[in-house]
């Protein structure tokens, strides 16, 4: 015990991180981000229909007439994704430079927005939900408080990975009431059908249906939370081995490194994974198994179903419904939302504008990847 003890005070001493070298960023939270770098930065939070109190950053311009854009991050992440590279290479920062108001947004149950008006995060109903909910109820909460914040009437909307999906779900389920208010759908990564993932990911399809086998390995509540332990190893292993980190952290969405900055795995370690439920994690399991690439809500079995939805299975999105103006952009190398898914949903979207295919692109390289400026932000900007 007292071993156990002394390891852990050792690991986690200032001298251990300063022989390190950890780079104080992986210390840092969204706003602490900002402000380090010079930046402007409040703090908002929206509360859902349904109760969450979500935690979002905003960029402020000096000018109160900047158009506002809307930032939304992926599976297991958060709005530290779009502040975690060089300031000359994260995607909030630069948008800020080109004169947006920037907002970034937290869905449920991840570090940012992890409070409810009635429940408790210990509370398994706090984590009864997916990216169906958090279309339904997040993404509208989000974008009405930008727009009653700022009088705008509509919004520019980027979204990475399942932050296209909540977007998707979102407008689908809400129609008009939240189409009306995006002005245009800037879709990084987009997550939607994904029955030819090649991640890792995809081997939960073999327990999808096991709902007490899920619940037993990975808990009915939380899912890889951003506690003491992911964080104190990060920081304590990745400095020392940034390859394996590397070969870790992007698994699940390709393990090509050559856009990579690989001195900035630590801080990138350290603010993912960010928390979410585990019924979102085998919502995605549902989809990959789903070969007929669809996109359809959480399969909760036939009799919950019912009660649920007044049917046995569960309703299947109609992205014919999905009218806003679309700018897709994907990657070759993603192993999460491969090419050919990603060609089909955009045969399945009414008005897309654009679709551009970025050759050695994985899934994380849109937010990562050190020349993502001119190869992909550099377009985002004409948009």
């Amino acid at each position: 015990m007292c071993a156990v003890h002394c390891t852990i005070r050792c690991i986690t001493s200032k001298h251990y991180y300063v022989h390190l070298r950890l780079d104080p960023e992986a210390n840092m939270n969204a706003t602490q981000l900002i402000t380090s770098k010079g930046f402007p930065c409040e703090e908002h939070h929206p509360i859902t229909s349904d109760g969450f109190i979500l935690g979002m950053q905003r960029i402020p311009q000096p000018s109160k007439d900047r158009i506002p854009v809307f930032l939304l991050h992926g599976l297991l992440s958060s709005s530290d994704s779009f502040l975690t590279n060089l300031v000359n290479e994260s995607l909030a920062y630069i948008l800020y430079n080109a004169g947006y108001d920037v907002w970034l947004g937290n869905v449920r149950g991840n570090v940012y927005s992890r409070k409810h008006v009635s429940l408790s995060p210990d509370d398994l109903r706090f984590w009864d939900w997916s990216f169906d909910q958090m279309g339904e109820y997040d993404v509208p909460a989000m974008i009405g408080h930008v727009l009653n914040v700022t009088g705008h009437k509509k919004v520019n909307y980027i979204g990475h990975s399942q932050g296209t999906t909540s977007l998707f779900t979102g407008a689908i389920i809400n129609g008009k009431s939240l189409i009306d208010r995006v002005n245009s759908f800037i879709a990084l990564a987009p997550a939607a059908i994904v029955p030819n993932m090649q991640s890792p990911l995809h081997y939960l399809t073999y327990i999808a249906n096991d709902v007490d086998l899920v619940y037993t390995l990975f808990g009915d509540g939380d899912f890889l939370p951003h506690d003491g332990f992911l964080e104190i190893f990060s920081k304590m292993f990745c400095p020392r081995e940034p390859k394996i980190c590397l070969n870790t952290f992007f698994l699940i969405g390709g393990t090509d490194f050559t856009n990579t900055n690989v001195s900035r795995i630590a801080v990138y370690s350290a603010h993912d994974p960010a928390g979410t439920s585990t019924q979102t994690v085998m919502h995605w399991a549902q989809l990959v198994e789903n070969k007929h690439g669809t996109l359809k809500r959480y399969d909760y079995g036939h009799l919950k179903n019912l009660e649920k939805y007044g049917r046995f299975n569960p309703p299947t999105y109609d992205f014919s419904a999905f009218t806003i103006p679309t700018y897709a952009f994907c990657g070759f190398k993603d192993t999460l939302v491969v090419l050919e898914d990603c060609k089909k949903l955009m045969t399945l979207l009414p008005n897309v504008i654009e679709a551009h295919f970025i050759p050695h692109y994985t899934h994380l390289d849109f937010i990562f990847a050190m020349n993502a400026p001119q190869n992909l932000y550099s377009r985002v900007l004409k948009i």
